[in-house]
């Protein structure tokens, strides 16, 4: 309900050391930047207020700027990332109940205390045992390399190259 409730590296696979929390810090840094982002330009502005529920990606570069990279639908069709959506649709709920107990006072919005969002990001000890969900989507690494075998010289793909690639393969009626 227009609360920013779970923050998530992109990439679920690599180390940062920039996105380590320091021994000083009790907050992430990077969990301010992109709630005060949140708070400031999109909480009860992205699509005029009407969506209650969406997944935004962020990129927050070196200077501290925050940049809107997408919006996406909240639900399992959206990568959850280092999460997944049964913790999301339970820490949704709990904000949401929260958010409704004593969130309005004579017809007018009362600052309910919101826990703050949980901020995941691949530690040293878990850099070699995340997952990439996307990794279902890349070829095998022979394959692109045949591939690649037909670039031009300027560095742009050959399209004959993969026909030439087709043609090696044994077609299961040929076998």
């Amino acid at each position: 309900n227009h609360e920013l409730i779970a923050i998530s590296q992109r990439h679920p696979t690599k180390f940062y050391s920039h996105l380590q929390l320091s021994d000083e810090d009790e907050v992430h840094p990077t969990m301010d930047i992109i709630h005060a982002f949140f708070e400031t330009y999109v909480q009860r502005r992205f699509a005029s207020g009407k969506m209650h529920r969406y997944v935004m990606d962020v990129y927050v570069d070196s200077q501290e700027r925050t940049w809107v990279v997408d919006f996406n639908v909240w639900g399992s069709r959206t990568d959850a990332l280092l999460f997944d959506w049964v913790e999301l649709m339970e820490i949704g709920e709990r904000v949401r109940a929260m958010t409704k107990d004593g969130s309005e006072e004579n017809g007018e919005e009362v600052d309910a205390e919101i826990p703050t969002p949980e901020l995941r990001v691949v530690t040293k000890d878990m850099k070699d045992l995340t997952y990439d969900p996307l990794s279902s989507f890349r070829g095998p690494t022979d394959v692109m390399n045949l591939m690649g075998a037909g670039n031009n010289d300027d560095g742009g793909f050959e399209p004959s190259s993969f026909k030439n690639f087709m043609e090696q393969c044994v077609r299961p009626s040929e076998m």
